[in-house]
C-alpha cells in the first residue's frame, strides 16, 4: 500500500478533528477559564503565594475537564461510526489498507489533543502564573494512549462503544478507589479483577506527581502505556481480522 495513498486522507482527518472532535472539549475549557480568570484576575495577585495556589487550582479543574472530554470524545465511535452508517463505501472504495487509516487518524488525534493541551495550558499561564504546562502535556497524551487505546479496540469490535467505555472506565475508578481506601474489605476476587481493569489510578498519581513539580514515575508511566498501546494493537487486529461490513 502506497504512503502517498494514506496520507491523502489527512486532511480530512484533520477536518473531522478540529470540528467534531476537539471544538467542544476546547470551547468547554476556553470559556470555563475565561470565566473564572475575568471574575477575580481583578482581585487576586497571582505572584502572591495565595493567587499562585488558585491559579493551580483552576489550571488543574479546567485540565481535567478538557482531558476527560477530549479523550473520550476523540476516541468515542472512531470505527463504529464508519462501519454503521456505512460511509466504509466511501471511504475505503479504493484500495486503502483500513489499518492504516485509522492508526494515522488515532495517532493524528492524539497529536492533536496533546498539542491543543499545551495551547490552552500556555494561554492560561500567560494569563495568570507559571503553570506545568509541560505535565500536562504529558497528562493528555497519557490520557489518550490508555483511553484512546482501549476505546479504539472497542470501537472496532462493537456499536455501543462509547457505553461501554464509559462503564468500563467509571467501574476501574469506583474499584480502585475502593481497593485503596483504608481498611477496605473488598473479596479478594475482586482485588484480583482490579489487575485488569484500567490503571485510572496510575494516571491520577501520575498527575499529581508532575503538576507538584516531581519526576516522572516511570514505573507507572510504563504500565499505562503498555495497557493502551496493547489494546490500540489488539484493536487494529480486529480491524484486519474481521469483516468492516457487518
Amino acid at each position: 500500500m502506497k504512503r502517498g495513498r494514506i496520507n491523502a486522507y489527512l486532511k480530512f482527518q484533520l477536518g473531522d478533528f478540529l470540528i467534531l472532535r476537539a471544538g467542544l472539549p476546547t470551547l468547554v475549557a476556553v470559556m470555563f477559564g475565561y470565566m473564572l480568570w475575568k471574575q477575580m484576575s481583578g482581585s487576586i495577585d497571582w505572584t502572591t503565594p495565595q493567587g499562585q495556589g488558585f491559579a493551580l487550582q483552576v489550571f488543574q479543574t479546567i485540565a481535567s475537564v478538557f482531558i476527560t472530554i477530549g479523550s473520550f470524545l476523540g476516541v468515542a465511535r472512531i470505527v463504529a461510526d464508519d462501519r454503521s452508517n456505512g460511509y466504509f463505501r466511501f471511504l475505503f472504495s479504493k484500495p486503502v489498507s483500513i489499518e492504516r487509516f485509522y492508526a494515522q487518524q488515532w495517532l493524528l488525534y492524539g497529536i492533536g489533543f496533546v498539542a491543543i493541551a499545551g495551547l490552552l495550558g500556555y494561554w492560561f499561564q500567560s494569563a495568570t502564573t507559571q503553570m506545568p504546562v509541560t505535565g500536562l502535556m504529558v497528562v493528555m497524551g497519557l490520557n489518550w494512549i490508555l483511553i484512546g487505546g482501549v476505546g479504539f479496540l472497542l470501537s472496532a469490535a462493537i456499536n455501543a462503544d462509547a457505553a461501554v467505555l464509559v462503564f468500563v472506565y467509571v467501574l476501574s475508578t469506583i474499584l480502585h478507589t475502593l481497593k485503596d481506601a483504608p481498611f477496605s474489605r473488598m473479596w479478594p476476587w475482586l482485588k484480583q479483577l482490579t489487575r485488569v481493569t484500567l490503571p485510572v489510578h496510575k494516571v491520577d498519581f501520575i498527575r499529581n506527581q508532575l503538576y507538584a513539580g516531581n519526576s516522572m514515575p516511570w514505573m507507572h508511566a510504563t504500565h499505562v502505556i503498555m495497557y493502551g498501546m496493547i489494546a490500540f494493537v489488539l484493536g487494529l487486529v480486529v480491524l484486519r481480522r474481521s469483516s468492516f461490513a457487518r
